[in-house]
């Protein structure tokens, strides 16, 4: 997966909305929050796995397809 990702693309990823994922970086859940350049955020790996451990949907697919190592046996 390349980096960084838009909000939109960010939230389809994550199968989320955009209005969510606001409210994670407004709520702090989401620290640092991605930065933003001309107007966008640019959310980078660190910042969607924040946000599915926030939404509870960072399972080892999910970390996988961000390219995260994920323990075996785990």
């Amino acid at each position: 997966m390349k980096f960084p990702r838009s909000t939109g693309q960010a939230a389809k990823f994550l199968n989320a909305t955009e209005p969510q994922l606001a409210e994670l970086v407004r709520s702090g859940k989401v620290h640092p929050a991605p930065e933003v350049f001309a107007g966008r955020r640019l959310w980078q790996r660190e910042h969607l796995l924040q946000a599915a451990e926030a939404l509870g949907i960072a399972t080892d697919e999910l970390r996988a397809k961000l390219g995260e190592e994920v323990p075996h046996g785990a």
